[in-house]
């Protein structure tokens, strides 16, 4: 369950110091501090079928970047910060790995990938959605391992739901990435090999 919000709202350096002293999973709701639960092992698992998936791709890419639960500040005014999965970023003036150091960013990102593991991230999806894509995300993608579906938002256009046995495609934000639905919830076979010889 997520922590009870506190009567006081918290700022951003307020934040930013929780951050600093090792919190994960945390986020500010319009200035109220959350503590997500910690993701479970279906999470897990998509997070390293994505992970092989991008890294792949971004090989070929010579424009995008991957970063895992980056804090991202949604909006400034009641503040608002949310730690996605996976944010993929355009490359910025600093370089390819501009936003991999950063603690929290403002930068917005060409896409947001969201895994709906845990009541409280799945109880407030709809809100995170709109909210990507009030502040310029091009695309976000909600994985669901629940369901075993994928939901895709691409600004105004009606969101497409994907299901096994059909192909996540990255068009029009990753173009030429294509990633079979059911990859995405598999156990990764490493994973499993490493499992077998602890045994």
């Amino acid at each position: 369950m997520p922590q009870p919000l506190p009567s006081t709202p918290m700022t951003l350096e307020q934040f930013e110091e929780k951050l600093l002293d090792g919190d994960r999973w945390v986020e500010l709701v319009e200035g109220r501090f959350v503590r997500l639960s910690p993701p479970d092992d279906a999470h897990g698992d998509v997070v390293r079928n994505l992970s092989r998936s991008l890294a792949a791709y971004l090989k070929r890419s010579t424009d995008t970047s991957a970063v895992f639960e980056l804090p991202l500040i949604v909006r400034r005014e009641p503040v608002t910060v949310r730690s996605p999965a996976v944010s993929l970023f355009r490359f910025q003036p600093g370089g390819r790995f501009a936003e991999t150091d950063k603690l929290l960013t403002e930068t917005c990102p060409a896409l947001v990938i969201e895994i709906a593991s845990t009541n409280e991230r799945r109880d407030a999806m709809a809100n995170r959605v709109r909210a990507y894509l009030e502040w310029g995300v091009a695309g976000v993608w909600v994985i669901d391992p629940v369901s075993r579906h994928v939901h895709q938002f691409h600004g105004h256009s009606s969101a497409q739901m994907l299901k096994e046995p059909q192909v996540l495609t990255g068009y029009p934000v990753l173009p030429g990435l294509a990633i079979p639905i059911s990859d995405l919830f598999r156990p990764p076979e490493w994973l499993k090999a490493a499992e077998r010889l602890e045994v």
